[in-house]
Order: C-alpha cells, then sequence, then structure tokens
C-alpha cells in the first residue's frame, strides 16, 4: 500500500539543534545543578579534611617542639626532680676553675637542692655521681671534691680532665656557664670500714679526687699517705712533697738516648688548687702525707715508694682495737692494671678480681688493696 504523507506535515531525519538562547538556558541549569549537587555531597568532605589537616599539622609541631625541648632544654616547665639514682636531674653549671691546660674544677649546683643533701655522703667513704651527654646519650661517672671552707656545701665540685677522645669530659668542657648539666647519682664506690689505722693511696691523675674524699672523711682519725703521679707539673703545681723524691738512675741514663728536654723539679711558690685542697687536709690532719711524682721531671711511684709508706705501720705499738689497713688505687685503667691487676666483669657488674700487678709481688700481709 503506497505510503502518502499529509499535507502540512514535515519529516525530517536531520537531528534538530538548539538555538544559542536555548543552550545558554540549558548550560545555566546544569551549572545550577552541579553546584547544588557539590554544596550538598561535598561541602562537609572539604570541612572533615581541613580539620583532619589542622588536627595533624598541630600535632606535628607540638610534638617537634616537645622533642626539641626534651634534647636541647629551652624551656623549664617544672622544677627539677631531686637528684636520685635512677634518673638525671638538670644541675646548673655555676663556675669553672682552670687547673692545667687539660683539667678544670667545675662546680654544679640545684636552686631547689635540699640542705644537707650530700653531708652523710661526705661520711661513707668514696662515692661518685654520674654525668649525661645528652646528644649520644652515654655517661659517665666523676668523683666530687670535698667542699671548701666557706664554699657551697650543696654544691658537687668535679675535677674534670679534658680526654682527646673523651665525649663526656669534652662534652663538659664546651658547656658555658649557666648551662644545665645533667646529674644522676650519688653511687658509693667504696665504703669505709669503721675502724681504720692506716690508708695509702696510690693516685694516677684525676684519681687523686677519691683520695681527697678519703682524707676529707677520716679527718685526723687515720695515718694517711698519698703517693700522686701526674704527667705534668701543671696538675700538682707547688706541691712539695713530705718524703724528698730524686730520679732514679733510669731516668738519668734515658736522657743520654733521648733529645727531649728535661723537666726540673719545679719548687715554685704559687700552687695549684688541688694542692691548695691538700695543704688544707694536711693541716687538719698531721698524719697526713702527700707525695708528688712528675712524668715530665722523671719522677715515677716505685714499689720501694710503696715499701716506703706501708713498713711504718709494722713497727707502730698494736693498739687493743687497732682499724683496717687499706691500700686504695685509683687512676686511669693503665695504671690501676700495673699496680692492683686488671678488674673483672662477673653477671654484668664490675668487680675487684685477683690482685695482680707489682702490689702482688709485695709482701702486703694485713693489708686490704681496693681497686677504684
Amino acid at each position: 500500500m503506497p505510503c502518502t504523507l499529509r499535507s502540512g506535515f514535515r519529516f525530517s531525519l536531520k537531528p534538530q539543534y538548539p538555538t544559542s538562547r536555548q543552550s545558554l538556558v540549558l548550560r545555566h541549569r546544569f551549572a545550577r545543578s552541579q553546584h547544588t549537587a557539590t554544596d550538598i555531597h561535598n561541602a562537609p568532605v572539604k570541612a572533615k579534611r581541613s580539620s583532619l589537616r589542622s588536627i595533624a599539622a598541630s600535632l606535628f609541631f607540638f610534638g617537634t617542639g616537645w622533642a626539641l625541648n626534651e634534647h636541647y632544654k629551652f624551656v623549664s616547665f617544672a622544677s627539677p626532680q631531686p637528684l636520685n639514682d635512677l634518673t638525671f636531674t638538670p644541675f646548673a653549671l655555676k663556675n669553672k676553675e682552670t687547673v692545667s691546660s687539660t683539667s678544670a674544677i667545675f662546680t654544679l649546683s640545684q636552686a631547689h637542692i635540699p640542705p644537707g643533701t650530700f653531708d652523710n655522703w661526705w661520711k661513707k667513704g668514696v662515692w661518685s655521681i654520674e654525668i649525661k651527654q645528652p646528644q649520644l646519650q652515654i655517661a659517665r661517672a666523676y668523683t666530687p671534691l670535698p667542699p671548701l671552707d666557706g664554699s657551697d656545701p650543696d654544691a658537687l665540685r668535679l675535677l674534670v680532665r679534658r680526654e682527646q677522645r673523651g665525649e663526656v669530659s669534652g662534652y663538659i668542657h664546651r658547656r658555658p656557664q649557666g648551662a644545665d648539666v645533667e646529674v644522676r647519682g650519688p653511687a658509693v664506690e667504696y665504703e669505709l670500714p669503721e675502724q681504720v689505722d692506716q690508708v695509702v693511696f696510690l693516685a694516677g691523675g684525676t684519681g687523686v679526687a677519691p683520695a681527697i674524699q678519703i682524707a676529707h672523711a677520716l679527718g685526723d682519725k687515720a695515718r694517711i699517705a698519698v703517693l700522686w703521679a701526674s704527667r705534668s707539673r701543671e696538675d700538682c703545681l707547688g706541691g712539695q712533697s713530705d718524703d724528698p723524691i730524686t730520679p732514679g738512675w733510669y731516668a738519668a741514663f734515658a736522657r743520654l738516648f733521648t733529645s727531649a728536654p728535661h723537666h726540673s723539679v719545679s719548687h715554685s711558690s704559687e700552687k695549684g688548687l688541688i694542692v691548695k685542697q691538700l695543704d688544707a687536709l694536711k693541716q687538719a690532719n698531721p698524719a697526713l702525707s702527700v707525695d708528688y711524682f712528675v712524668d715530665e721531671e722523671s719522677t715515677y711511684i716505685t714499689p720501694q715508694n710503696v715499701r716506703n709508706v706501708v713498713a711504718p705501720a709494722s713497727n707502730q705499738p698494736t693498739a687493743p682495737a687497732q682499724g683496717k689497713k687499706i691500700i686504695l688505687v685509683s687512676g686511669p685503667e693503665g695504671f690501676i692494671n700495673y699496680w692492683a691487676g686488671p678488674k673483672q666483669w662477673l653477671n654484668g657488674r664490675e668487680v675487684q678480681g685477683p690482685l695482680g700487678g707489682a702490689l702482688a709481688h709485695m709482701d702486703l700481709k694485713g693489708w686490704q688493696v681496693v681497686k677504684l
């Protein structure tokens, strides 16, 4: 059947495009619908993301600031905790007194420390505190010097030699006056017996600090002989031995084969800080003697020097309540090993170990030897 088209009706297969006005209206409606949908569905998400970012940023800056403050101690938010043997607490570096080109006495104090904190410790014997190097998180023990007349009895005075590779000693020497130094302790290194008759102290370098503690603790209650070996005269400037010391024959023989200059025994009227403190202790105890041995003067402690100070005890009449006779050795590891043999480790602790070294070959019946 033939297909016919009604008159007045046109049909076209070509697509019909909207006019420019219609396109503008459609785009406007589409934009409004998209804007409304974005506001409805995405606005809370944006607010949530912004809030999370703010919280994260705040936590980051707070954590970073706290970590830096813990490391460098810019701000103190509370009073320092009391000195104890478990945790470190800050002490202020109040003073630095030069002893020699490599050694100094550092005075540490704390404003909130209870009065008389160290009074009982000075009576015990040898005790020490630990100083922490915060960057490397390592610590080293130092033996405080007794307070001088008129000085603060609640301050810590430390004799510290700056060693070439000493991380803690170098850190202490670099600290400016007024800076904080973290301290832990005290800890007893050696407690004196109740009854002590005679003490012989072999000290090497800064190992003289424990000898000064012993002399301070005993006062005039015992006979004490300190044999102090130093590298150079500046460490013990002005110190005069109670028993005259002359270089041995080996020193003169050695000078024939060396071009190094020989340093004669010094008789300077000027006295170093440690020598002054030893002289003050000698005035308080006439039975205290000090002999100075200096490497650069070719004077060294010999077994005969030890026999000279040990022998008089056998010539003294025996008292009914005679106390202990003790030889203490303190100083660098090599010094202790030479005189008394090395210490040993047992169950994670350092112990005395058997007596060795030069003292093991001497007749020391009745004497106790202690390695510090």
